[in-house]
C-alpha cells in the first residue's frame, strides 16, 4: 500500500491535501444529529418569521396549504383576515398544521392574542380572542352572585298563588331581584311589584320595591317577641303620595288601568279608557275618588259628569271588591220617565196611553187599553221582573167589574178572567196600579 501511494504522486498529493485541513472532521455523532434535526422549515434561516403575508392578502390563503410555520401580517395594510386591533401587526404560528387543517395561536403588537383553527370545510380562519390579564382581573373582582337574570331581568318571580313572599325569600340568602304579581295577597296594593331584597342571613333581611302605580314600600324580615317566629315588620311607604297633581287638578288615569288598585287619589278618565268601571263601554268623562285603609281596604266613588250619576263600591279587606252601587237620589223619584207599552193582538189605546215607569223596585202601570182576554195584549221589559211573574186586578169601563192582569216573566201581558154587573157592557180596562217587584 505504502509502495502503491509513493509510486501513484497524486494520490499522494490528495493525502497530503487531506493532512493539512484545518477544519475538524465530520464525527459519527454529529452526523446523527444532523439527521435527525428538523428538516421542514419553520421559520426563515435568520430566526425570523417562516410567512410573510403580503398586503390586501390572506393569512388563510397563504398557510391553509403549509404545516407547522410562522407567519407575519404588517399591520394597516388591510390584511382582509387579521384579527389585530385598529393598525397593529400581528405574528402567530401555526402548530400541527396539514392541507386545509390548522390550528394556531398570534400576537398583535398591541399584545393582543389571538387563537385560530380551520378544517377542511372551512372556507376562512376562525378567530377567537384570548383575555388580556386586564380582562381576567375584571372579571375576578365581578359580582359571582347572580342578582339579575342573564337578560338582566328579575332574578326571581313570585307568583300570586305562591305561600308567601317571606317564605320564598328566605331560600336565597343574600341580595336579589324579583317581580311579584300583582294578586298576591303579602302586596300592600293590588298592584305588581319590582324589588329588590338584602339578606344577611337565611332569617334576616329586608325587600324594598316600587309598584305600578309608582309608590315605594319596604318590608322587614325579623322575628316575633319570643324571637322563634319569623315574621314581616309590615309594608311601610317611603314616598308621600299625591291626591292631586302638581297644579291641584285631579290626577289623570293611563289607558287600560284598573281603578281597583289605584292608591287613594282623585282622579278623572274616559270611562271606556279605564277598567272596573260601573258601566262597560262608556265614553263620557268619569271623576273617580278613592280612599284607602289598612289591609287593602278601600272605598271608591265614580261620578258620571255630565248627568251627575253617582256609583260607590268597595273593597274589603284582602283585596275582595264588594260591587257598585247606585246612589238614588229624589230626581230619579221625583222625576219618573213614562215609556209606552208595546200593544199587541188589536189591543189599543182607549181614553188615555197605556205607559210602564220604574221607581225603585215598583213597576207603576197607568192608561186605558182596549184588548180581547186570554191573548197577549202588549209587553214591556223583562229586566228585574220576577222569575215566577205577577198578578194584578184591574178595574174594567163600561160598567163595575174587574178583570186580572198576568205579567210574565218575558214582560207579556195578558187579561184574564172577569166579573163585572154587565159583561157585555165592558169596553176596557184601567190599568191604574203600583205591582210591586219583590
Amino acid at each position: 500500500m505504502k509502495i502503491l501511494i509513493e509510486n501513484d504522486q497524486e494520490l499522494l498529493e490528495q493525502f497530503n491535501l487531506h493532512k493539512g485541513d484545518t477544519i475538524p472532521h465530520v464525527s459519527d455523532s454529529e452526523k446523527k444529529k444532523w439527521n435527525e434535526s428538523q428538516l421542514y422549515k419553520l421559520t426563515n434561516d435568520n430566526g425570523s418569521h417562516l410567512v410573510s403575508i403580503p398586503p390586501g392578502g390572506s393569512i388563510y390563503d397563504e398557510i391553509k396549504g403549509l404545516g407547522a410555520c410562522s407567519f407575519y401580517a404588517p399591520g394597516g395594510v388591510g390584511v382582509i383576515d387579521s384579527p389585530a386591533i385598529g393598525n397593529a401587526a400581528l405574528r402567530g404560528f401555526q402548530l400541527v398544521g396539514q392541507n386545509n387543517i390548522g390550528v394556531g395561536i398570534a400576537i398583535d403588537t398591541l399584545g393582543n392574542t389571538f387563537c385560530f383553527s380551520y378544517y377542511v370545510k372551512d372556507i376562512a380562519i376562525n378567530w377567537v380572542k384570548m383575555p388580556t390579564q386586564d380582562e381576567k382581573n375584571k372579571w375576578d373582582a365581578g359580582q359571582l352572585s347572580k342578582i339579575t337574570a342573564d337578560d338582566g331581568k328579575a332574578y326571581e318571580r313570585i307568583n300570586a298563588d305562591d305561600p308567601s313572599i317571606l317564605d320564598k325569600l328566605i331560600k336565597l340568602p343574600g341580595v336579589h331581584s324579583w317581580y311579584i304579581h300583582e294578586a298576591h295577597p303579602d302586596l300592600p296594593t293590588r298592584s305588581s311589584m319590582r324589588a329588590l331584597s338584602v339578606f344577611s342571613e337565611n332569617t334576616y333581611g329586608w325587600i324594598i320595591g316600587a309598584n305600578n302605580t309608582g309608590d315605594v314600600y319596604i318590608n322587614r324580615s325579623t322575628t316575633d317577641a319570643t324571637g322563634t317566629q319569623q315574621e314581616w315588620s309590615g309594608w311601610k311607604r317611603l314616598n308621600d303620595h299625591n291626591l292631586l297633581n302638581s297644579k291641584g287638578l285631579r290626577l289623570s288615569m293611563s289607558i287600560g288601568t284598573d281603578i281597583l288598585t289605584l292608591p287613594s287619589g282623585f282622579y278623572f278618565a274616559v270611562g271606556s279608557n279605564v277598567l272596573n268601571m260601573p258601566v262597560e263601554n262608556d265614553s263620557s268623562w268619569f271623576n273617580i275618588d278613592i280612599l284607602e285603609t289598612v289591609n287593602g281596604r278601600k272605598s271608591i266613588h265614580v261620578i258620571r259628569s255630565y248627568d251627575n250619576t253617582h256609583w260607590f263600591g268597595t273593597v274589603h279587606t284582602d283585596g275582595v271588591f264588594k260591587g257598585w252601587k247606585r246612589i238614588v237620589t229624589d230626581a230619579d223619584f221625583e222625576n219618573v220617565q213614562w215609556l209606552n207599552v208595546t200593544l199587541d193582538n188589536g189591543s189599543s189605546i182607549g181614553d188615555r196611553p197605556v205607559q210602564y215607569a220604574r221607581w225603585g223596585n215598583l213597576l207603576l202601570l197607568r192608561g186605558h187599553l182596549k184588548a180581547n182576554r186570554e191573548v197577549i195584549c202588549g209587553s214591556i221589559p223583562s229586566t228585574g221582573l220576577p222569575e215566577k211573574g205577577l198578578v194584578v186586578s184591574v178595574p174594567v169601563s163600561g160598567t163595575t167589574g174587574h178583570s186580572k192582569l198576568l205579567i210574565y216573566k218575558t214582560g207579556e201581558l195578558k187579561l184574564t178572567g172577569l166579573l163585572a154587573a154587565n159583561e157585555s157592557a165592558v169596553t176596557g180596562y184601567y190599568l191604574d196600579t203600583v205591582v210591586p217587584l219583590n
